[in-house]
């Protein structure tokens, strides 16, 4: 349609009143998350540690690794000091032409016990001990990182919440606007192609609408498979924790994570544990020493004919460069372990200096879309809305100031998502539940940034 048509005075009115409801639309529909009926579950560490308990007792991973740690737990304490005793028991025949066997005996038994000696079963203890640590620290680091499972997802279903939130009021809009366009298009103000293209926006936030729900329930069978409920369980809308205050500097989260990260102790106690098999395999070039006492009765009389006393060892040296190599594998295996913990130590130091920058870059873009794009998209929506009500701009710009709302509110849920992800990222490698008690870093700031004057 032509512009003189819009502008002649028989319907100079309507412009006044579609500007109007388009008004009390944008009051009715600010794209703000509005709070359910029951109030959302808050991400606290609280129920964290709640869920984490829960997790406890159904996980089937941790169940399998305490059950490794009860496993180890046992071989710690089957470890022998003493062998088994060796007990001998022989029939002597004799020939015509041999010794008489009443005068030496026919029935021949004994017993032989090998002697606990070079602190053979200490050493075995020891390292069947570091073995046990060793699973006890996996256990705890596998409940360390079920505990940052279960802090993402209730992340990501807040994150899906708050994205279902904005999209259903995104359609509200779209409806009201899509009333809004059919009046004007009745009366001759907005054209077919205005009218097309709100119905385009309005069917395919309602398609999308229906994806997020989807996506939800997808979020909820993450957290059920962690706590082995019933995949379809449903769960209570849960809101998005709060722009993060300040970030800890990365110094400090260095030395917080070398001192407490599960999987660097893992790696340490498995340089103590093999560093005790090495010396149980030092211990086996040892000669290996029993005593021993043999009698030897006649089965006519079962009267005594002779009784021995014995001392058996073997003679390891003929194999010393064997027992030479067994234990240099060991020894590798120690050197292994110790070049692989300070590799990881040099990665984790790496990988907290990157999480202190993305967080902290997070933070900043969650601060700069609240204070500074998130209103000036609303001033651009309520401009441009208010120019196309007056028949001085093109219902395009409506449409795409509202996207730009759109857009903006979700970039800004899903960087207070992500600062949430690599908070519990950190929490994991640090051993915390809180990471304000860290320092927080210099260079992080809570300014505002400057805001440009509206333009009339």
């Amino acid at each position: 349609m032509s512009s003189s048509r819009v502008r002649t005075p028989r319907l100079r009115l309507f412009p006044v009143w579609s500007g109007a409801l388009a008004s009390a639309l944008l009051t009715l529909c600010p794209l703000r998350a509005s709070p359910p009926s029951d109030a959302p579950l808050e991400i606290t560490p609280a129920l964290t540690d709640q869920l984490l308990a829960e997790a406890q007792g159904k996980n089937p991973a941790l169940a399998a690794a305490g059950a490794q740690a009860d496993s180890a737990a046992a071989a710690t304490n089957g470890v022998r000091t003493w062998d088994d005793p060796v007990a001998m028991l022989g029939y002597s025949y004799f020939g015509p032409h041999g010794f008489s066997a009443s005068e030496n005996g026919n029935l021949a038994y004994g017993v032989q016990q090998r002697l606990p000696l070079f602190s053979r079963p200490r050493l075995a203890r020891e390292a069947a001990e570091a073995g046990a640590a060793r699973e006890r620290l996996n256990l705890a680091s596998e409940t360390a990182k079920v505990r940052r499972d279960l802090m993402v997802g209730l992340l990501e279903l807040a994150l899906a919440d708050e994205t279902l939130a904005l999209a259903g009021q995104d359609q509200q809009w779209l409806d009201a606007m899509r009333q809004t366009v059919d009046h004007r298009y009745q009366v001759g103000k907005a054209s077919q192609v205005e009218w097309l293209k709100i119905e385009t926006e309005r069917e395919t936030a309602a398609d999308n609408l229906t994806t997020l729900r989807l996506e939800r329930e997808h979020r909820e069978v993450e957290l059920n498979r962690l706590l082995n409920r019933s995949l379809h369980a449903s769960w209570p809308s849960v809101r998005l924790p709060d722009i993060p205050a300040s970030v800890p500097g990365d110094d400090a989260l260095m030395a917080a994570a070398v001192a407490a990260d599960p999987d660097l102790k893992v790696m340490r106690q498995e340089i103590v544990q093999a560093r005790a098999a090495a010396q149980v395999t030092r211990r086996q070039r040892q000669p290996d020493i029993s005593v021993g006492v043999q009698g030897l009765n006649y089965t006519g009389d079962m009267g005594l004919r002779q009784a021995t006393a014995s001392v058996n060892f073997s003679l390891p040296w003929l194999n010393a460069k064997r027992y030479d190599q067994d234990l240099q594998r060991d020894l590798f295996k120690a050197h292994a372990s110790e070049y692989g913990a300070t590799d990881y130590e040099l990665k984790l130091r790496e990988e907290m200096h990157h999480m202190a920058i993305d967080l902290d870059a997070a933070r900043r873009q969650a601060l700069l879309y609240r204070r500074s794009l998130i209103p000036l998209a609303d001033q651009a929506l309520a401009s441009a809305n208010a120019a196309w009500a007056g028949a001085l701009g093109p219902f395009q710009d409506v449409l795409d100031a509202r996207r730009m709302l759109v857009a903006n509110r979700l970039t800004l849920a899903r960087a207070q998502a992500d600062a949430g992800k690599m908070e519990a990222e950190l929490c994991l490698r640090t051993g915390l539940t809180d990471l304000s008690t860290l320092a927080p870093s210099a260079a992080s700031t809570d300014s505002s940034m400057a805001m440009p004057a509206s333009s009339p």
